[in-house]
């Protein structure tokens, strides 16, 4: 439904090198959409009837339109740890593991609160998809009124999506290591003692797998970090400055993982007491998203003030391949 010269638009408008404003290219999406539906009622009140009638094509076209600029879009949180791709619906997916001697095990996220693990074969991981959506009602009627452009409404849906996928990582990273199984590399350990137990599991780690090894937490996790206990030289003090926490403990990189305030319960997604140091050199996260986004009515229930629940969908796949050796250190303050 929408042609190339579109399709490139909005593709050089997420890259930042489009020859178009930000509200120029929203007028000519906006255009696109209206020329094939009828013109969106003034009062709140009518937006319901309006859909019944034309929200078919308003979902197909968005759909399309959302996809384009979904699929630019890579997990910049997670830099090397994640592997993305795209592909068609009904597809069967393997991930290819490069090392399987250093990574034995894959968690596969099955729902936001599910995951199972899964013995990785012939250096291949299989996935199965499930779907995750988010509720998109005011960014979609606030750019077909022109109350936000194009790259605002797309990244006010794609950040609240990559969010769900980011805590959703995060935390099947922090399920996947078994401290029943493996206690010598499973330790407890408060501030004074920090540094001296960070170069014992480094040294661990990087001689069980011969591979250099990264310390992974959440950014306050991170800041316990430091050479010294008592002292932070120069450098440490610019990226605690910076960065707020130190970004390289004595030649290995620190890697925060992202974390988010959930107001509905009160506190952030991940506990902020844990490390975890995993061997470097392989995206250990593997993401798929099968098929295009979806838009679809939440018609499950019925809302006081009779505003529409819509909700934006895709199937997606996610995995993390568990190295057989690495260490997580638990913060007691």
């Amino acid at each position: 439904m929408i042609d190339n010269d579109v399709r490139q638009m909005i593709i050089d408008l997420h890259n930042g090198v489009c020859n178009y404003s930000k509200k120029e290219a929203s007028d000519i999406i906006r255009n696109m959409i209206f020329e094939k539906v009828e013109p969106l009622p003034e009062k709140k009140s009518k937006y319901k009837r309006w859909l019944d009638r034309n929200g078919n094509t308003v979902f197909e076209l968005l759909e399309e339109l959302i996809t384009v600029t979904h699929n630019e879009i890579t997990m910049e949180s997670y830099g090397d740890l994640v592997d993305v791709e795209t592909f068609d619906l009904g597809d069967k997916k393997e991930y290819l593991i490069q090392n399987d001697e250093l990574f034995k095990v894959s968690l596969m996220a099955t729902g936001v609160k599910t995951v199972h693990r899964q013995r990785i074969f012939d250096k291949k991981v299989d996935t199965k998809g499930f779907r995750l959506g988010v509720k998109i009602y005011a960014e979609m009627f606030d750019f077909l009124k022109g109350a936000i452009d194009w790259t605002l409404f797309v990244e006010r849906v794609s950040k609240s999506f990559d969010k769900k996928i980011c805590t959703l990582v995060t935390k099947t990273l922090y399920g996947a290591y078994d401290t029943a199984g493996n206690p010598n590399l499973c330790k407890a350990s408060n501030d004074g003692a920090l540094a001296e137990t960070l170069r014992d599991m480094i040294a661990k780690v990087s001689d069980h797998t011969g591979a250099e090894v990264q310390i992974l937490g959440t950014k306050s996790a991170l800041a316990h970090v430091k050479t010294d206990a008592t002292f932070l030289s120069d450098a440490e003090k610019d990226d605690r400055r910076n960065y707020g926490y130190t970004r390289v403990f004595e030649g290995t990189p620190l890697v925060p993982l992202p974390n988010y305030y959930d107001k509905e319960v009160g506190k952030f997604d991940i506990e902020d007491k844990y490390l975890i140091l995993i061997p470097s050199g392989e995206a250990i996260v593997k993401l798929g998203y099968e098929g295009d986004v979806e838009l679809n009515e939440d018609t499950t229930g019925a809302r006081k003030d009779y505003q529409i629940e819509m909700e934006m969908n895709r199937m997606v796949h996610l995995g993390v391949a568990v190295a057989s050796t690495y260490a997580i250190i638990k913060i007691q303050n």
